[in-house]
């Protein structure tokens, strides 16, 4: 019996007359759906499959010194709890740089009792003589011109590290010729149909720009986890070029100064940190939109990449319930998504299970649907208000 048949779907294709009977509209449409296909097979194939198939292999490398730079802003609980995990690092050699920025909290008295035990811990406090040079970007600036060592690991104070050997594994990309190493950085497991939402963003992420660098073409990164050499930032004179803009301290300086030569990336789950999940629906809402607020001040190849898979995933899914509904084309726009989920499924099922994912499997469906209309609906919301400052 004819798959078709069982089915329940024509047993032949449509002959050219009946296709050129279709009104133009839904021919438009029926081409917009085919190219949009297309174009997401292409990203898995080109870009994401890089990421599937990649291997980490890490030859004996000279172990270097490490300064690590935290900000931190009313962040007494957070240090509180994740700061010893940073400081007991199974590292031969390093420093942790806190740098309290206008807390009005207790940040200071504790880092005062964490100095008292910890002879590597250095804090940099910014005053009121400061005012006038506020934001995480000139914080991030005088923990780097304090730091005593070359290679700067950056997490975040309600960060934790996986392991005693997240700083190591960092450390270990950063050579003579990479200067740049993009960590992973997820959130917290915890039940909750909005917590996955949280964590397969943040796996969408890191599949894109884990994925773009191996390709050649790295284009950000994260702060939870970045790491990458003094000199290149003194180089490029640091946030010189995108200092008006609140957000970016991470994505905006690796998009500047990232290519394919010196930037690497570090996938094991050892490497990795973990933040706590945004409080509410709300405060995501936010984070999401500075970090979106931020991709008008890429370089114009990251924004012709993203924004051509951003705007074929949208199309693709639109066009599909327009073909599904057709008397006539329906088993295209079925046809179409058993492809597009095949593909997505056979990579991001690799790629979850080497970012420590695995349970994200099956809402990836859900979460591959619901991010190309909630990243187009946030980028709207930021033309007509623009995001709020960092604080």
């Amino acid at each position: 019996m004819p798959l078709s048949r069982w089915l329940d779907l024509p047993a032949t294709t449509m002959s050219l007359a009946e296709i050129e009977s279709l009104p133009l509209w839904q021919l438009i449409v029926v081409g917009i759906f085919v190219v949009s296909l297309l174009v997401q097979l292409f990203y898995y194939v080109f870009f994401f499959l890089r990421l599937a198939l990649y291997k980490p292999v890490h030859a004996e490398v000279e172990v270097r010194p490490v300064s690590v730079i935290i900000c931190a802003w009313n962040e007494e609980d957070n240090l509180k709890q994740n700061l010893q995990l940073i400081l007991e690092q199974d590292h031969p050699e390093y420093e942790v740089i806190v740098v309290n920025d206008h807390s009005r909290d207790e940040t200071d008295l504790l880092l005062q009792a964490w100095q008292q035990k910890y002879n590597h811990l250095r804090v940099i406090n910014l005053t009121t003589e400061n005012t006038q040079m506020r934001g995480k970007k000139f914080a991030i600036s005088m923990g780097i011109k304090g730091a005593r060592y070359d290679n700067l690991v950056f997490t975040d104070a309600d960060c934790y590290p996986k392991s005693k050997q997240w700083l190591t594994c960092m450390a270990q990309g950063l050579s003579d010729k990479e200067k740049i190493v993009l960590g992973y950085g997820s959130f917290e497991k915890k039940k909750g149909l909005l917590n996955r939402l949280y964590r397969y963003e943040s796996l969408h992420i890191a599949m894109q720009y884990f994925s773009y660098a191996l390709a050649g073409f790295p284009y950000m990164g994260v702060g939870r986890n970045l790491a990458y050499n003094k000199e290149l930032f003194f180089k490029t004179k640091g946030f010189i070029k995108h200092r008006h803009v609140a957000s970016g301290d991470d994505d905006l300086l690796v998009n500047e100064v990232a290519t394919a030569a010196n930037t690497c990336i570090e996938v094991r789950k050892e490497a990795h940190t973990v933040s706590q999940t945004p409080e509410n629906f709300s405060a995501w809402i936010l984070q999401k939109r500075r970090h979106l607020s931020t991709g008008g001040y890429y370089k114009i190849s990251s924004k012709i990449f993203l924004g051509l898979f951003t705007l074929f995933h949208l199309l693709f899914y639109m066009s599909f319930f327009v073909v599904l509904s057709s008397t006539t084309m329906y088993w295209l726009a079925l046809c179409g998504i058993g492809l597009k989920w095949i593909g997505h499924l056979s990579i991001i099922t690799v790629v979850a299970r080497l970012l420590d994912e695995d349970d994200l499997l099956l809402f990836s469906l859900i979460g591959d649907f619901f991010t190309p209309f909630f990243n187009t609906a946030l980028a709207v919301s930021n033309r007509v208000k623009s995001p709020i400052r960092w604080r």
